[in-house]
């Protein structure tokens, strides 16, 4: 009887659109939506419907729906996707508003504003675009902003695995910060916050931003090597986040690979479903010739070899007091002329080559130099080449 009582109370001494009035008092009918509900409500209160007047919970927002889906397909206009999301930013007033009727009315269970105007503009945008609404990991979220009367877009990253090769030396791998801005960006590095000298990185991003239409790529690197080191072989592998993509299926990704050149090449670049794992094992081969100090005989060269055959050495890494356990597969001597030896050598991912050759800083124990009691200089302008680089299942 109450209940009856209000149904006709609220219509007449409050001046709501039919979706906040209806929104009040949820029908049982499926068929029957909130707006229908407010509608069927007034005309038994016998209130005339009121276009002028501004509802006192929503002001326009809800009878602004196909206004705001107009504005959310244009934003999208450009963006490619399977599935997406609707959410709303609804100001705190229109929800104070809305609690403070059903606290003086005891009314309870009623859909909130945002939930209503949410689920409205989903399902409005969906019905135009013939795409379905997800709320688990949707390609594309859309935010309204009912205050302001934006709507922003965001997509969900991509990631990509591939693999490049270097045949040119003195290019590092990795984008240095700017030093001017210390990574905040400036005019300087063009607001991006890294230095514009080249490298690897520098290098695939240009094509890559291009090929998803991103607006920026975070690279993990399978290992890394010297600036003045090539990359040959199957090439080094790499992973790559690709942030607020348009472009989620590009047609293009062989094109991207060819236009990389003049040192820096794409070996291959390849789509894949998930975030990679952030610890990936790997083994490496390498190639390095360097200087001795002393001539050694062929004895020194199979005690080198035996001493890493299938062996482990500790490392000691910088500002770190715990060594690390790495894996050496194999050393193999391929030439010795005079004082200069070449070598070629298989070990785990992530032992300093430079260090476990030279033993500067004791920072691998064993290594070439202590093995061999002889001094070794590395050529710093060819220090070592990477021949191979293979993930671990």
């Amino acid at each position: 009887m109450l209940m009856e009582k209000y149904f006709q109370k609220i219509p007449r001494d409050y001046i709501l659109c039919n979706a906040c009035l209806g929104r009040q008092f949820p029908s049982e009918k499926k068929d029957l939506n909130n707006a229908m509900r407010g509608k069927e409500l007034k005309k038994k209160a016998g209130v005339r419907e009121n276009q002028t007047k501004s509802c006192l919970i929503c002001g326009q927002t809800m009878s602004s729906i196909e206004r705001y889906a107009d504005m959310i397909m244009k934003s999208l206009s450009d963006y490619e996707f399977n599935n997406f999301v609707i959410g709303a930013r609804i100001p705190t007033s229109m929800i104070e508003q809305e609690d403070n009727l059903r606290a003086e009315f005891k009314l309870k269970g009623g859909e909130t504003l945002k939930a209503n105007f949410s689920r409205e503009l989903n399902d409005e945008v969906s019905e135009r675009l013939g795409v379905e609404v997800t709320h688990r990991r949707p390609d594309v979220t859309v935010v309204v902003d009912s205050l302001v009367d934006i709507v922003e877009v965001s997509s969900k990253a991509i990631f990509v695995y591939g693999r490049y090769n270097k045949s040119k030396r003195g290019i590092p791998q990795k984008r240095r910060r700017c030093l001017e801005c210390r990574g905040k960006g400036c005019p300087e590095c063009n607001l991006t916050g890294y230095s514009t000298t080249d490298s690897v990185e520098q290098r695939l991003t240009i094509p890559m931003l291009s090929l998803f239409n991103a607006s920026r790529i975070k690279f993990t690197w399978i290992g890394s090597e010297d600036s003045n080191s090539l990359v040959q072989g199957n090439g080094r592998p790499f992973y790559a986040e690709i942030l607020e993509p348009h472009i989620r299926k590009p047609k293009r990704m062989q094109s991207a690979i060819n236009k990389l050149r003049d040192g820096v090449s794409l070996k291959e670049l390849t789509l894949i479903n998930k975030r990679p794992k952030s610890d990936q094992q790997f083994t490496i081969s390498v190639q390095s010739k360097f200087t001795l100090n002393k001539r050694i005989t062929k004895r020194n060269i199979q005690n080198l070899e035996e001493s890493f055959d299938e062996t482990s050495v500790k490392m000691l890494p910088a500002n770190k007091n715990k060594s690390i356990i790495k894996n050496i597969h194999s050393v193999k001597v391929e030439s010795i002329k005079g004082l200069i030896m070449q070598m070629k050598m298989e070990c785990e991912g992530g032992l300093s080559i430079r260090r476990f050759i030279t033993g500067e800083g004791d920072e691998v124990e064993p290594n070439i130099s202590s093995i061999l009691k002889r001094e070794i200089k590395i050529n710093q302008k060819m220090p070592f080449d990477i021949l191979a680089v293979n993930l671990k299942a």
